[in-house]
């Protein structure tokens, strides 16, 4: 459950990072201001989702449906990141659906819906 918890967390913390960025809090590195509403809000509902996981197993729920929302905003971030072109958002979003994709499949695994 650490490892699932761990990839939640740095998961959350990267789309806070994002959001920070795309809302030009640390300088004009990217400023896409669209964006910065979801990546925070993503990123502070994966972090509670991560730290009650991590406290009680009974957040179990929670963590999927987090981790599941997290997911699709990714997905629809791609969408809007390919067109743009710039490989830097690219990469980010398809290293973060990797990570997300694993932390699902952890999830779901531990709760033994899969053998």
């Amino acid at each position: 459950m650490r490892t699932v918890v761990a990839l939640m967390f740095v998961a959350a913390l990267t789309l806070l990072a994002a959001s920070a960025v795309h809302a030009s809090l640390l300088g004009p590195i990217d400023p896409f201001p669209g964006a910065a509403p979801p990546e925070a809000l993503l990123g502070v509902v994966l972090a509670i989702a991560a730290v009650a996981a991590f406290l009680s197993w009974r957040a179990w729920a929670f963590a999927v449906v987090a981790t599941l929302l997290a997911l699709l905003g990714t997905v629809y971030g791609l969408t809007v990141t390919v067109p743009r072109g710039e490989p830097g958002d690219v990469v980010y979003h398809v290293s973060l659906l990797a990570g997300l994709i694993v932390a699902a499949g952890l999830l779901i695994r531990q709760r033994g819906l899969v053998d």
